[in-house]
């Protein structure tokens, strides 16, 4: 049966000889949740967004360029789970750095089926764009990493599944807070040294995280460059230089 989050909290202050530590043991709880979902892809923090893609124009840098807002709590896309559809035909989008669809041509009236887009996160929500603009408004789903919200119910059980790692790095947290020596060996990601420790137990789980032992690997090349992605030709057979 799993440990709610006020029983993980009561273990740790009490491994830790922190009885009355709660308020700040709820706090590093939260911290550490977080830290968890900014860090590390797992598919329970894993969320689904459905919307059309814009044929709104707006301009950007030189040129024009079609955007539309993500969920509050996008953190990153899965990858190759950016698509759209037409009549039932999935196209998948090419995440790319911000520096690099600054450069891509981008001149007013310009449409076509996308087939980049990259993400401004400094904005709240965070913004995408979309090279090239789309010429329809096409069905899309986003499989994204979330950022998972503070724990507010501390009688409900935590997201993240492995909840020894949760007990020992909250034991190890809250030892930091009063000088307590042990916090060396219960935070540490020596599997020699110390294999009970917090990051040596995170460790052992990421190793079998999505455990992929059916499934054949995959080598993929930078679809950018290789495949039949529709920006493989010169600019100047898109815009007629």
């Amino acid at each position: 049966m799993p440990l709610t989050a006020n029983q993980i909290i009561t273990q740790a202050c009490q491994n830790a000889n922190v009885p009355g530590f709660t308020g700040q043991a709820q706090n590093l709880l939260n911290m550490i949740l977080a830290e968890l979902a900014q860090d590390y892809d797992f598919v329970v923090a894993m969320g689904t967004f459905r919307f059309n893609l814009p044929t709104n124009q707006i301009q950007y840098g030189g040129g024009t360029v079609s955007s539309t807002t993500f969920p509050a709590d996008y953190l990153r896309a899965k990858k190759n789970e950016c698509l759209y559809f037409i009549s039932g035909v999935p196209y998948t989008l090419i995440p790319v750095d911000l520096d690099e669809f600054d450069r891509l041509v981008a001149t007013p009236g310009l449409q076509n089926f996308p087939t980049v887009f990259a993400t401004d996160m400094s904005q709240v929500p965070p913004v995408a764009y979309f090279w090239m603009p789309p010429s329809g408004s096409f069905a899309a789903l986003l499989r994204y990493q979330r950022a998972m919200p503070d724990m507010a119910d501390f009688t409900q059980v935590p997201w993240f599944p492995q909840q020894n790692y949760l007990l020992t790095r909250l034991t190890g947290e809250l030892c930091k807070i009063t000088d307590d020596e042990r916090h060396t060996a219960l935070l540490s990601y020596d599997e020699d040294g110390a294999p009970g420790g917090a990051g040596s137990v995170l460790r052992r789980f990421l190793r079998m995280k999505e455990d992929e032992e059916n499934r054949t690997k995959t080598v993929q090349l930078d679809r950018r460059r290789f495949g039949t992605a529709f920006d493989r030709l010169r600019n100047t057979k898109q815009i007629g230089w």
